[in-house]
């Protein structure tokens, strides 16, 4: 029965295939399409590149998640010294299957395999020997070209290149790109003139050329300029292929002169392939798929208008799709499709009593190869495709991709028959199912390369649609009238691997191509890193001056307004010991909140980090060190301006080294904090107020509204971490400590202030000489409960939370600020 069932399938396959060629007639036939010419084995190829997110929808009041394909079943190559441009509608995932390329999708999110020169290569390599080049220009402003391209020389070349052919490499990009004019010329922003937008976009794709890569990623690097602005920056681009590269880049409707610069094209709609191909060749395969290009219109502009007509028909992309693949041709009626009709209100689902017995006719009728009438199925339970395709256009897409693995499609590779999943094919692979239930293993093991899945990924994609054969719907026969199995014409791509082939490349095991193995991950030692980065970061706080001197001038400002506001603190009286503590507490608080400013800096060089460290420019340990390097001596000379101001109007007599040091301490600590609070937050205003949040908590429990010994048990631990209780304890004992001079006045001068209760110190008990003294300097530590009387000890937990700041900062910089899709 078994034989019997398979022979009648194959019977209606060849039926469907001997009805299909008789159908087209003979005096339309195109010639048969050129197999597309690939070479195996060399440049960049990439076989069934499939990547999906979870998307959400509201329905029935319920919250529901769905897998969406972005891409689905790409497959190309890229060869040396040709541009390879990426186009499409807007949503199509050009930008998506440029991540994927580049190896910038987090790893087990994206099926398929990418090859150079034939062998598998991981992510960590790809960005090695690459260079991708984002749509947004980040750019310093204060740096001029040149020395723009001389950090980037500096950084992505091997020390064993000499400075002055570093230089000679640097004039020589200027030259290539025609930057020779504007080669002292400031990056500038929107607050400052500098270079023009096409000079932007060809700096920007010059400091990721500078070490020659193999590979170039662009994407929409003409986006935002005018026609000859975008055309210099293609022609400079064509001029780096002819060096050898392999360059890929996304594009969005390129003029004509653009077009003839152009090796290839990829054109993509909702992450399926239309065409890939030579640009010229475009006519013909429009004329083959039996829509000529009408006179004098432009051939890829047509293409897009055709893409939109047939995405909003009834009949979708599957017509494309298949016709670029396999070279299937649609019928009359397919070649001009029916627009969807306007939504209407949905039906109830109703399932009746008889419902189980005619679904498993439904489905005896499918496995036989028959076809069911769909207007039937409509009592059994059974949704139309194009209700199903309304769903998912109102799907979110916000939602990251989640799950591990993706619902396999029920598709018949070996066939090429769709069939709808039976209670057959359930038992059959139960066994299956369990297994890996139990043993939590994917369907298809998600890896970015080498190659798991099939040569062919279903069509059947939750954005797909049914179709038979090429014959689609017509207005006398509407999409809801029939549902028949799908026939695929065996590929015309003799490299387009099948499952017996990719399970000879699993055995065999290529070698896969990594960091380690081919040379080390980045091109300089970390101290010539460190090196590099502190310079650049000096050129541009001493050419941003508001950097610097925006937070001098607030300390300097507001130490004279305290001196003149406290005016002399040296009498020893009860009043003027309320007036110190006062003092020293919004001193260390103004320090504190003065490196707010410290937030929108970092946020605004974190994109450039990221730009940066995504091809392993250098390590993030670097550029944590430097910038800490460069900024500790602008901490002493703010810390010293204002110790110094207040120590002698004030007349203190505290130690003005200990003070400044104090001070200087409290600067780095505080840095070290809103840098990291900046590097978790998405905008300079969520961080800000995380930032203002946390210093008023540490105001409120470092012991000067409330001690430690009067805050609740379970909220006491706050009073450990505050990072202004160490530097406020050490200003105490800097100013009390050591001192046996009698403060005389009246107790109730003492309340109410943050004093409190008096509590006499051991040195105040056990003196006889101070026994007729109300307080002393001791007394004044004691009351406060300041236990650590060396401010040494102070000082140096209040550093080491600083290290403990600046290496969570790391942290989130090495493994949190990625720029790749998860």
């Amino acid at each position: 029965m078994a034989k019997q069932g398979r022979n009648a399938v194959n019977k209606s396959l060849e039926s469907l295939l001997d009805m299909d060629k008789s159908a087209a007639p003979s005096k339309n036939a195109m010639p048969p399409m050129p197999v597309r010419k690939t070479i195996p084995g060399h440049g960049l190829e990439f076989s069934n590149l499939s990547y999906s997110v979870m998307k959400k929808q509201k329905k029935d009041g319920e919250w529901i998640k769905k897998e969406a394909y972005l891409l689905n079943d790409i497959s190309g190559q890229a060869i040396r010294g040709e541009i390879m441009a990426i186009m499409g509608p807007s949503g199509a995932g050009k930008s998506t299957f440029l991540d994927a390329l580049a190896g910038r999708i987090a790893q087990g999110s994206l099926e398929g395999s990418v090859r150079i020169d034939g062998k598998p290569v991981t992510a960590s390599y790809m960005k090695m020997i690459s260079s991708y080049v984002m749509q947004d220009d980040q750019l310093f402003p204060m740096l001029t070209v040149h020395e723009t391209f001389m950090f980037a020389a500096e950084v992505r070349l091997p020390p064993s290149i000499s400075r002055e052919e570093k230089k000679k490499r640097v004039y020589e990009l200027l030259y290539q790109l025609g930057l020779e004019s504007a080669a002292h010329t400031y990056i500038g922003d929107e607050g400052r003139r500098g270079v023009s937008g096409g000079e932007r976009r060809r700096v920007s794709i010059g400091i990721d050329i500078i070490h020659k890569p193999s590979l170039l990623f662009l994407d929409e690097p003409t986006s935002g300029l005018d026609s000859t602005s975008a055309y210099s920056v293609v022609e400079k681009v064509k001029d780096i292929a002819r060096g050898g590269s392999i360059v890929l880049m996304t594009i969005h409707q390129p003029s004509y002169r653009i077009q003839l610069l152009l090796d290839r094209i990829t054109v993509l709609a909702r992450g399926r392939l239309i065409y890939m191909g030579n640009p010229a060749s475009l006519p013909a395969h429009l004329s083959g798929f039996g829509r000529p290009v009408p006179d004098g219109e432009n051939s890829l502009e047509y293409l897009l208008d055709v893409i939109k007509e047939y995405d909003e028909s009834t009949v979708g992309l599957d017509p494309l799709v298949l016709y670029q693949r396999d070279g299937i041709k649609p019928d009359q009626a397919a070649r001009t499709p029916i627009r969807k009709a306007p939504k209407t209100p949905r039906t109830p689902f109703i399932k009746t009593p008889g419902s189980r017995h005619a679904i498993s006719l439904h489905s005896h009728a499918f496995s036989i190869g028959n076809v069911t009438p769909r207007s039937e199925s409509g009592q059994f339970g059974y949704r139309d495709d194009d209700d199903e395709d309304e769903d998912e256009e109102e799907f979110d897409y916000s939602l990251e991709r989640k799950a591990s693995f993706r619902p396999q499609t029920p598709m018949s590779m070996q066939s090429g028959v769709y069939n709808p999943r039976l209670a057959s094919h359930f038992y059959k692979d139960f066994s299956a199912w369990v297994y890996r239930g139990v043993t939590g293993t994917p369907r298809r093991a998600p890896s970015w390369t080498p190659a798991r899945t099939p040569g062919r990924t279903p069509a059947k994609t939750p954005s797909s649609r049914s179709f038979v054969s090429g014959r689609y719907p017509t207005p006398q026969q509407p999409s809801s009238s029939l549902k028949a199995p799908v026939v695929f014409s065996p590929s015309i791509d003799p490299y387009a691997p099948s499952y017996e082939e990719f399970d000879i490349e699993e055995e065999e095991e290529d070698e896969v191509l990594d960091e380690p193995e081919h040379g080390p991950k980045f091109a300089n030692p970390w101290l010539r890193e460190v090196v590099v980065l502190s310079w650049r970061t000096a050129l541009n706080v001493v050419r941003t001056p508001e950097l610097f001197l925006s937070r001098e001038i607030v300390l300097t400002v507001m130490a004279i307004i305290l001196s003149s506001l406290f005016k002399n603190l040296s009498h020893y009286d009860f009043q003027t010991v309320n007036r110190l503590l006062n003092f020293y507490i919004f001193a260390i608080c103004l320090v504190f909140f003065s490196s707010n400013d410290a937030v929108p800096t970092f946020i605004q060089e974190r994109f450039i980090f990221i730009r940066e460290t995504s091809h392993n420019a250098y390590r993030a340990s670097s550029y944590v060190i430097s910038s800490l390097i460069v900024y500790l001596p602008f901490f002493a000379i703010q810390g010293l301006t204002f110790a110094f101001i207040t120590k002698y109007w004030l007349h203190l007599t505290c130690n003005l080294f200990k003070f400044w040091m104090i001070l200087y301490a409290s600067l780095i600590t505080t840095n070290a904090y809103v840098m990291l609070v900046s590097a978790l937050v998405p905008s300079y205003i969520t961080g800000y107020a995380v930032v203002i949040a946390t210093t008023a908590l540490f105001f409120l429990t470092c012991g000067f509204f409330l001690k430690g010994n009067k805050i609740p048990i379970y909220w006491r631990w706050l009073h450990y971490i505050s990072a202004i209780k160490y530097p406020f304890e050490a200003l105490l004992v800097n100013e009390f400590h050591g001192k046996d001079v009698c403060y005389a006045g009246n107790p109730s001068d003492l309340s109410p202030g943050p004093l409190g209760e008096l509590k006499l110190s051991n040195q105040h008990l056990h003196d006889q000489n101070l026994r007729n003294c109300t307080m002393i300097g001791e007394d004044v530590i004691s009351s406060m409960g300041i236990h650590i009387e060396n401010l040494w000890y102070d000082i140096l937990i209040l550093l080491a939370w600083g290290v403990l700041y600046r290496l969570f900062f790391y942290v989130v910089l090495r493994f949190y600020s990625k720029n790749e899709r998860k």
